[in-house]
């Protein structure tokens, strides 16, 4: 393999001696030589002046130094690499989520990633931005789902979009309109899911000088939401991709303009990442864009 020959060659140079090359790498002084000699031809002209005091390295071979040395530097980082994949079921990962993520895009993503390091322990943290946001922070899990940012020292991958919708019961007066506006939305109750959807929603009508929502609830539990909608005790504005199961006696609008929210993965910003947090990051992508989940 040529890359045992350049090793040869860079201990050779270091040691301007075939000698200590061959005693710290484990070969016969012949077999050193040997290898030079290889080289030598391949490159088609001479590496080393040899003489009764040992062996000085040409001009070619010097200039040629930082290059070998790099080919393998880079075989022995692929070689870890390769073994610290191999080993990846020895670790854990730690992974924070809402329950949306849970319901959708996790379990098929799991469902791959398992396939490919079956040994890994997996922990799964439910809760919200806030909260899996503090969790990072803190060190409790490695990587969380989340939306739309990351905090300092952290990156942030997109995965896709999540447009938000209008959830109304049926027999509503929204219901019969094909797209509707938050315009629409101020006259009625709401029931959110936390403080940041009613801010966002009132913020936008404060700043349009519409009439801000009567009243609102906030509920954590999207299924318990839905249900208060469908009870017709108040409307909704949820992401398209919190919504697993509507029942029939509500109706899903589309807004008119294009609200959204941009799903991905928050990471550690470090150089130093796990290949195991690496193999997850890679696999997720892999889901999410070979298929709409």
């Amino acid at each position: 393999m040529s890359l045992v020959k350049y090793n040869a060659m860079l201990k050779v140079i270091e040691h301007n001696s075939i000698t200590k090359a061959a005693e710290e790498i484990g070969y016969t002084q012949s077999g050193i030589s040997y290898m030079v000699k290889t080289l030598e031809n391949e490159f088609g002209f001479p590496l080393l002046i040899r003489s009764k005091e040992g062996v000085i390295p040409t001009e070619n071979a010097l200039r040629l130094k930082p290059v070998l040395q790099k080919m393998v530097d880079t075989q022995e980082e692929l070689e870890s690499l390769i073994q610290d994949l191999k080993h990846a079921a020895l670790g854990t990962i730690r992974i924070g989520s809402y329950n949306s993520m849970l319901l959708t895009w996790l379990p098929q993503i799991l469902k791959k990633f398992y396939q490919k390091f079956p040994d890994v322990d997996v922990k799964l943290v439910e809760g919200m931005d806030p909260e899996l946001v503090e969790m990072l922070k803190n060190g409790t899990i490695d990587i969380a789902f989340t939306a739309n940012t990351a905090p300092e020292g952290f990156k942030f991958m997109k995965l896709a979009s999540d447009p938000f919708q209008l959830i109304v019961p049926k027999g509503h007066d929204l219901a019969s309109k094909e797209k509707v506006t938050l315009d629409d939305v101020a006259r009625y109750k709401l029931v959110l899911p936390n403080e940041n959807y009613f801010n966002w929603i009132t913020n936008y009508l404060d700043t349009h000088n519409a009439t801000g929502p009567q009243f609102s609830y906030q509920l954590k539990d999207s299924t318990a939401i839905i249900s208060m909608v469908a009870n017709d005790l108040a409307i909704t504005i949820l992401p398209k991709r919190s919504l697993s199961a509507v029942p029939d006696n509500v109706v899903v609008k589309d807004f008119s303009e294009n609200y959204s929210r941009v799903l991905g993965i928050t990471y550690p910003d470090n150089k130093q990442m796990s290949s195991i947090i690496s193999a997850f990051l890679t696999t997720a992508k892999e889901v999410v864009n070979k298929k709409e989940l």
